[in-house]
């Protein structure tokens, strides 16, 4: 795998759980914390 250290973010959009769209440029200058997680289900 390349390493990616330091390049910018490819851009992206995600829903919430509550169906809302989040667009990576949307959060542009501020911090963004991203939690993937495995469902289990």
């Amino acid at each position: 795998m390349k390493d990616l250290t330091g390049k910018p973010a490819v851009p992206f959009s995600l829903r919430d759980c509550n169906g809302n769209v989040h667009h990576l440029h949307d959060y542009k200058g501020n911090w963004l914390l991203l939690v993937f997680h495995r469902h289990l289900g």
